[in-house]
């Protein structure tokens, strides 16, 4: 962890030398519900076409975005989503050269299953930053003050970033959270559920279309890739955590992502070339593509999807289908983590919802495209990599982590203003089939978990509130991470 924090430190100052012009920060993460709901809602309304499944995002994309619709022509409640984007994308009051921020959290058992929004980790936490760029350099520098983590680091550095525009690409490194896929509880192959890892990432900074007649047909379009080490505790130390995504828009209303994600080199590992090379080419399944002892990762990968449905049904469904193991004897995908979900919105006088439900499965199951036997203890689980899919005792994938069937329903209310009334009922079978491998992150026994949460999102004179307050109700056996059955409630403000 040393060398890479050195590193990141020697980026940073050379960055600091080389800015010299405020604007908005390079990347939007995950975590901004308000955000992902304004987007949405312009994405649906034919208002904006660019990809929304893959964070961190590009505020230069959706600034361009921005600018070239024609507001007059909008209805009210698209006039008040762009111009909540654009609050949020150049905030008031900038000083000239460079941005400040903080914020402060207290939680009363802090939320472990992580959805979507940016919830506190630790019973307190207090983080401070500041972030400036320039024409083609850009940094974000972050840090947070944890009151008794749960993984013992009480100095935090996530958020931090340093970066450079090369073309139509931005290359950064940094503590960078990322989300890929259309889910608002999870997402099955890279949530922010466990803490971001240091990493290098390179993504595309505008999704314009291919100019080619050939090409064309895929619309707006997006790719991103990273490369991150885990230096926790692992059974292979020091392995290395690889990610790439593609998000492309071939229809107003249809939006297609590809996802790959793996564990790789580490202690006694190959982490040459050829074998990263042999990870990318899918060349990874003992007895069917290489021997046992050249298999290059733990893989996971497949597709997911977003469909608005047309214009006069105001509602949009989702699925995300990630492939976790090769069948026996052969290269193709045959074990199989799977999730739907549906959207729905509309109005009642100045007030508008977006609601929704979505369902997971994390148990693997066979067949070409998962609906044949059911799988336990597959779920990322690898048996060369033991410690799995996992960073500091949390799943980087779903937040139920393997063999879990979950059903979550949960409703935003917004005011013209921004204000956010949001109510999300939760019920999650985890460990369904009790294997106990003591890798687990929530319980090595079969546990039921229903839990309900009322949050509140607004903005003040000295900045945004945002709270929450709900319960979890366990059965099962004692013990893990989720019990006892108790009451939650965090706080947070967030200043400017």
């Amino acid at each position: 962890m040393q060398r890479h924090t050195a590193a990141l430190a020697a980026l940073l100052a050379a960055a600091s030398l080389l800015t010299t012009a405020v604007r908005a920060e390079e990347f939007i993460a995950p975590g901004d519900t308000g955000m992902r709901i304004d987007l949405e809602s312009l994405n649906d309304a034919g208002v904006l076409n660019i990809p929304l499944t893959a964070w961190p995002m590009s505020s230069a994309d959706i600034a361009s975005a921005l600018d070239v619709i024609d507001e007059a022509a909008l209805d009210a409640r698209s006039r008040d989503a762009a111009r909540r984007i654009r609050a949020r994308l150049e905030p008031s009051g900038t000083p000239a050269g460079a941005r400040a921020y903080g914020s402060l959290a207290g939680a009363y058992s802090p939320l472990i299953l992580r959805g979507f929004e940016d919830t506190p980790r630790a019973e307190g936490e207090a983080r401070a930053g500041i972030a400036w760029g320039g024409e083609r350099v850009f940094l974000r520098l972050q840090g947070t003050l944890a009151a008794n983590p749960a993984d013992g680091d009480d100095v935090r550095p996530d958020g931090t970033y340093v970066g450079i525009h090369v073309g139509n690409w931005v290359a950064s490194a940094g503590w960078q959270d990322r989300w890929y896929g259309p889910g608002r509880d999870s997402s099955l192959v890279l949530s922010t559920n466990a803490r971001p890892p240091p990493g290098i990432m390179l993504q595309r900074r505008h999704s314009t279309p291919f100019e080619s007649r050939w090409l064309s047909w895929i619309g707006p379009w997006t790719l991103t890739t990273f490369m991150a080490g885990l230096h926790d505790e692992r059974e292979i130390d020091d392995a290395w955590q690889f990610g790439i995504r593609g998000s492309f828009r071939p229809l107003p209303g249809l939006e297609i992502g590809l996802s790959r994600a793996a564990i790789w080199c580490g202690d006694g590992r190959p982490c040459d070339v050829s074998t990263f090379v042999d990870l990318l080419l899918g060349n990874d399944n003992r007895g069917a593509n290489v021997a046992a002892e050249d298999e290059p990762g733990n893989q996971l990968g497949g597709f997911d999807l977003r469909w608005r449905l047309p214009a006069d049904i105001p509602a949009a469904v989702y699925l995300q289908w990630i492939g976790e193991d090769g069948r026996p004897g052969a290269g193709l995908v045959g074990s199989w983590l799977r999730q739907f979900g549906v959207e729905a919105w509309g109005e009642a006088g100045t007030l508008s919802h977006r609601s929704y439900v979505e369902v997971s499965d994390t148990t693997c199951r066979e067949g070409g495209l998962g609906f044949s036997d059911v799988k336990p203890d597959c779920g990322y689980e690898h048996g060369l990599y033991r410690t799995g899919y996992r960073y500091e005792g949390r799943s980087l994938g779903h937040s139920g982590d393997s063999d879990l069937k979950s059903i979550v329903v949960g409703s935003t209310l917004l005011w013209p203003d921004g204000d956010q009334l949001g109510l999300v009922l939760r019920y999650r079978d985890i460990n369904r089939y009790g294997t106990d491998t003591g890798r687990h992150t929530l319980s090595q026994s079969p546990q039921e978990v229903a839990d309900i949460l009322l949050t509140l999102d607004r903005q003040t004179r000295i900045g945004r509130l945002r709270a929450g307050i709900g319960y979890r109700h366990v059965d099962g056996a004692a013990g893990g991470a989720l019990s006892p059955s108790e009451a939650q409630a965090y706080v947070v403000w967030n200043w400017p």
